[in-house]
């Protein structure tokens, strides 16, 4: 008896049938309603967790649970609440929840998940907190220079020119680290162009499309057919991809059409004559986002407002750009708070220093699920006469519904325009490549232990949003193996 008391005073976080209730209720809260009913969970034990601001003590609880849907559900829906909402829910890594199907789930589907709550102590309570375990951090795969004796000569030029460079030492290194990530990604998208395994060029290490990518070639395992490198986004890809510079490339399908058109940020350069398409993966929605307390109720309203646009060389200020101009805000007015990232645009947002974040960017953009958590904010719809200008022009963009709660405090949806994301190519890659890299998508997104990111492929939508020709290999592909409406 006194061991049952003392292991009762050391547990950490509820009993299995709290947790149970509070599992069951983040789902119902994520659609409204019941869609997915939990039949059993396992609890796995638990662990101490940071200790909250207030100094109260937190513990994370680990469980396997059996679900069930009772409404039918389509991960690869776009205007669907995203799966990722659902591994969020359950507090699960991209692999821990098995079982979506690339295609419609029927009442009845079953799935399995591996997650977690945050717990925090209240009295002789344990109340579930929405904070969530950081994503893990997905490198990409590096490539090593088979001339050891040069390198170990260029590694000693790197280290001199650190040590004898003027200025502070922690500046020359980020300088000179900077320069060297460029470099290796360089260097992977070189010797991609002839490797067995496919480099796809994304965007930033700590983007939607890295973690897409990611999460594609972790389900293709020790085949290791998938390689991601690191860019500033679609503009530059558009670019590498064009020039053979990069064999594969992600693409926003608004920039790929003007890439292709030499129109807008292309027009000094020209139309990008070799850029194809090879597929459509995903929606990316337009994001504008303020504070809940700015008043701001419209984009039209963003006039005279200091407005984070996206880092230059990426699709998002290429489109920010366009919608905002579609509500009358042209050059000069708003304020461009100039070329900084994703992350510091929304810490900004949070410290008042800047007014309001336009992204495009995959829905559940999680770095703003995460900021909301702790600073309300709210996206701000386009207006309709704006939306019906973009969608219905030359910018190969489609009008979209961003679902209720997909952000916390979010109740209903918002309307706005999306860009899919496009994988790109040149007319120089072998169609058999291209087969090759389609077969893979697919099969990553079609195998029983897909991921999470993985289920959002549908070979349904694959041509939607496609604004650029499609490569030979892809119509090929596509004609043997027609899409599904």
């Amino acid at each position: 008896m006194l061991l049952a008391v003392l292991a009762s005073a050391c547990a950490r976080g509820p009993d299995v049938d709290g947790l149970a209730r509070d599992v069951q209720a983040r789902l119902d809260a994520l659609f409204g309603r019941q869609v997915l009913v939990l039949r059993d969970v396992n609890r796995q034990g638990s662990a101490p967790f940071a200790v909250a601001k207030d100094g109260t003590r937190q513990a994370i609880v680990y469980f396997n649970a059996r679900l069930v849907f009772v409404e039918a559900y389509d991960p690869s829906d776009w205007e669907g609440l995203s799966p990722q909402l659902i591994a969020d829910a359950l507090g699960a890594t991209d692999a821990g929840v098995i079982g979506l199907e690339g295609g419609r789930m029927e009442p009845g589907s079953t799935l399995r998940a591996h997650g977690s709550l945050v717990y925090r102590r209240d009295g002789k309570e344990w109340r579930p907190t929405d904070q969530r375990l950081p994503r893990p951090a997905s490198a990409a795969q590096t490539v090593r220079d088979a001339s050891i004796s040069r390198t170990d000569q260029l590694i000693r030029r790197l280290a001199q020119l650190v040590d004898t460079s003027p200025g502070p030492r922690d500046v020359r290194e980020r300088i000179v680290a900077e320069e060297i990530d460029r470099a290796l990604q360089n260097i992977q998208l070189r010797l991609g162009a002839g490797a067995q395994s496919i480099v796809v060029a994304s965007g930033p290490e700590d983007g939607e499309y890295a973690r897409f990518m990611n999460s594609i070639g972790a389900r293709l395992g020790a085949q290791r057919l998938l390689e991601v490198a690191y860019t500033e986004g679609s503009v530059v890809n558009a670019f590498m991809a064009d020039g053979g510079r990069a064999r594969f490339a992600l693409v926003q399908s608004d920039v790929a059409r003007a890439a292709a058109a030499g129109e807008g940020l292309f027009a000094m350069t020209g139309p990008l004559h070799q850029l194809r398409a090879v597929a459509s993966l995903f929606p990316e929605p337009l994001h504008v986002v303020v504070r809940a307390d700015s008043g701001l109720a419209s984009v039209a309203q963003l006039a005279g407002r200091r407005v984070a646009l996206g880092a230059p060389g990426s699709g998002s200020r290429f489109t920010a750009s366009q919608a905002l101009a579609a509500h009358g805000l042209g050059d000069g007015s708003v304020t461009d708070v100039g070329p900084i990232g994703q992350s510091d645009a929304l810490r900004g947002l949070a410290d008042g220093s800047v007014d309001a974040v336009v992204e495009v960017v995959s829905a559940p953009w999680g770095a703003l699920g995460r900021m909301a958590g702790g600073t309300p904010l709210k996206l701000l719809p386009l207006d309709p006469e704006p939306i019906s200008a973009l969608a219905g022009g030359r910018s190969a963009l489609v009008p979209i519904l961003i679902p209720a709660h997909t952000y916390p405090g979010q109740i209903e949806p918002v309307r706005t325009v999306a860009a899919a994301a496009l994988l790109v190519t040149n007319t120089g890659t072998p169609e058999e490549v291209v087969a090759r890299m389609l077969d893979a998508l697919f099969a990553a997104g079609e195998a029983p232990g897909r991921g999470v990111s993985a289920s959002r492929l549908s070979r349904g939508r694959a041509l939607v949003g496609v604004s650029i020709p499609l490569h030979a290999g892809a119509e090929r592909y596509f004609e043997k193996a027609p899409v599904q409406p």
